[in-house]
């Protein structure tokens, strides 16, 4: 595979991600979509410079402080969103364009923020498993209300 074919596949995974906040319902702090318009803007850029410009633009990321989206995106637990989960993915076409220095990089940022996500999944896991718990102890709550509207219902 040619740089240019790995940086197509590159562009279009990292776009893909950018689709997935929307679809997602990444919101920001005001509760709004929220929109990468900063980072989208950089890469956007790095496109039309062409050449390996692109993945030049996902390394910087590697090597910074984590930006306010990447915050963004470990609160929401969706680190996969994140463009260091696209450099540690080892079976992507365009794997030869990042150093196993990048991967490494790029696993040292994830790595305490995934622990932090599996923790907060483990918790609502307990949560509900705590509720289905007592419902089948308890059985399910009265609701006249409800039950009234079901029966006039039939």
């Amino acid at each position: 595979m040619t740089d240019q074919e790995a940086i197509r596949a590159l562009v279009g995974d990292l776009q893909w991600q950018i689709d997935q906040m929307r679809e997602r319902r990444i919101k920001n702090n005001a509760g709004h979509q929220y929109n990468p318009s900063f980072y989208k803007r950089g890469l956007e850029d790095a496109i039309e410079q062409g050449g390996t410009a692109v993945a030049e633009y996902v390394k910087a990321y590697l090597y910074k402080a984590p930006s306010g989206g990447y915050q963004k995106l470990e609160s929401e637990g969706a680190l996969d969103l994140a463009c260091e989960a696209l450099v540690v993915a080892e079976d992507k076409p365009y794997e030869s364009l990042f150093s196993d220095e990048d991967r490494q990089a790029a696993r040292d940022r994830l790595g305490p923020h995934i622990e932090a996500i599996e923790a907060r999944k483990a918790e609502r896991r307990a949560r509900i498993d705590a509720a289905r718990a007592k419902l089948r102890e308890t059985g399910l709550p009265e609701r006249p209300d409800l039950d009234w509207a079901l029966r006039s219902r039939r």
